[in-house]
């Protein structure tokens, strides 16, 4: 299998949206243990992430955001001004239902695809990105559609409900993580000129080659010797590249196999995390 690189509009939108709705038929079952259990985010249960989705996707529809100033001391999880630019909108929804913040991400979903299946622009055009500057539709609907499956895979995890790992959303998250190897290897991993970074994804039959050129930049290849080569389960790769795993835990060094120099291997495993 090849990883997919280049989406049209219309798969992208629906990527977006198909990944909101699985979000929301996933947890609209769920009990209370499982609606308040902890997630792999930092300071976020199940409820929290659902809540970051709905303020977000709020947001890109044009409505105002939540006026709050939480007590910051209390929320030692928020370590940046983004990280407090996010915080807000999950703790303005803190005291709602499982069922009103579901029915209000489920009528958010219908209001974005009516904004998205109505617009006319191409994927360069200019649009309101969920930071409020602007940047090209493409980048924006990736964005969303990385970071709402992503999310989905932390509140699977969150409840043990393993699922998500084919569709359009998979493949854009996918799709957005194999495009940030050039700086995991260029400017994380520090190699040599001309080293080349091999990335088996096991169970996916798929492989990807990057090279260190003589002007400083990392670019896909089609061929090379490898200087570094890791074998990884799509799972492994996604929890590495996300932050989601610990880089030292034993049980992930048992579960890859990564040949290369000792150094640039250490560079490399602890370069992989690409999101905040």
């Amino acid at each position: 299998m090849l990883v997919k690189t280049a989406f049209t509009k219309a798969e992208l939108i629906g990527a977006s949206l198909e990944g909101l709705t699985q979000v929301a038929d996933l947890v609209s079952p769920l009990s209370d243990d499982q609606w308040h259990a902890d997630t792999p985010c930092p300071g976020w249960q199940v409820a929290d992430v659902v809540a970051h989705l709905a303020d977000f996707e709020s947001f890109l529809s044009g409505n105002p955001r939540a006026v709050v100033e939480p007590n910051w001391a209390n929320l030692p999880h928020v370590l940046s001004e983004t990280g407090k630019f996010i915080e807000i909108g999950v703790q303005a929804r803190r005291d709602y239902t499982k069922t009103e913040l579901v029915a209000e991400l489920r009528e958010l979903i219908e209001v974005r695809r009516t904004i998205l299946n109505t617009d006319t622009g191409d994927l360069n055009s200019q649009v309101r990105g969920p930071f409020g500057g602007p940047i090209t539709l493409e980048r924006a609907l990736t964005m969303r559609g990385f970071d709402t499956w992503i999310h989905e895979q932390d509140i699977r995890d969150a409840i043990g409900q393993p699922g998500g790992w084919s569709g359009l959303p998979f493949e854009v998250a996918l799709s957005t993580l194999i495009s940030a190897l050039p700086v995991v290897w260029g400017k994380n991993s520090k190699p040599p000129v001309n080293a080349v970074l091999k990335v088996v994804i096991s169970d996916l039959a798929s492989e990807v080659l990057v090279r260190l050129d003589d002007d400083g930049r990392a670019r896909f290849i089609e061929v090379g010797e490898p200087t570094v080569q890791l074998t990884i389960s799509v799972s492994d790769l996604v929890h590495l590249m996300c932050g989601r795993v610990d880089a030292n835990n034993p049980e992930f060094l048992e579960r890859i196999d990564v040949t290369g120099p000792d150094e640039l291997v250490q560079r490399l495993i602890v370069g992989m995390v690409v999101t905040p």
